[in-house]
């Protein structure tokens, strides 16, 4: 059970650390993100020399059943061989999502193919936490473009080996913002309406199940003087994205 929560704790650091990393480069702060024990706050961003006030932080993962598929054999061998290469190149405390193309799934990989993965993910992985977008993937490689849409990956000692997940690029995306709006309800409702989160951010974790085109729509339905919480941040493959800005 304490190893179970030392990872939640961590995987609530992971988009907060890609937060504060935003906040100062556009405020230049020196925010650093830190696990609350406090409630209602799942991190708390500090700023290194004290100049900046708290920032209380509740995380919440969108969307809410993104795991729960039918996984194909060609991934499960992916998943499977990957970790095992990586293991046995030294790697550990090691998250890596990757997000396959439709022919992935169906079909899995070629050798060379799977090869350049290993390769870059293991190269990558080196210089810490990385998110590798369709266009640095094809840049790198357009057969591995070909096969991997996104990689993401993030370390945390509270893994103590190697986890690669893969999730659907065959998942529907809804065509409006019904993720983020279930997101965000999730969140006030747990905490007892709008009045009790007036002063916390919300980081909404993504990965890379959020378009531009959901936020859009978010947006049109939901203009920002009405939404709760003090701020609120989406974190996902293809950057951080502001749906409410902190005025005060």
């Amino acid at each position: 059970m304490a190893d179970r929560e030392a990872e939640k704790k961590e995987r609530e650091l992971i988009p907060c650390r890609w937060l504060a990393k935003e906040i100062n480069r556009t405020k230049g702060t020196d925010y650093e993100a830190n696990s609350s024990n406090e409630e209602p706050s799942d991190v708390l961003l500090k700023s290194a020399s004290g100049n900046h006030p708290e920032i209380p932080v509740q995380v919440v993962s969108i969307p809410l059943d993104w795991r729960y598929r039918e996984d194909k054999h060609s991934v499960e061998k992916i998943k499977r061989t990957l970790t095992d290469s990586l293991l046995a190149r030294g790697l550990k405390h090691c998250l890596v999502v990757i997000v396959p193309s439709g022919k992935t799934e169906t079909n899995g990989m070629s050798e060379a193919a799977f090869n350049q993965l290993d390769e870059l993910v293991y190269d990558e992985s080196r210089k810490g936490d990385r998110m590798l977008r369709y266009e640095e993937i094809e840049a790198y490689s357009p057969e591995l473009a070909a096969c991997v849409h996104d990689i993401c990956i993030t370390h945390y000692e509270a893994l103590p080996g190697i986890e690669v997940d893969i999730p659907s690029a065959a998942y529907m995306l809804p065509p409006d913002g019904r993720w983020i709006e279930e997101g965000i309800r999730k969140k006030v409702q747990k905490y007892g309406g709008p009045k009790a989160v007036k002063d916390l951010a919300l980081v909404i974790d993504v990965a890379a199940f959020v378009d531009d085109d959901q936020i859009d729509a978010f947006r049109a339905a939901n203009p920002e003087e009405t939404l709760p919480f003090s701020e609120i941040w989406i974190v996902a493959f293809h950057g951080i994205v502001c749906l409410k800005r902190n005025t005060s």
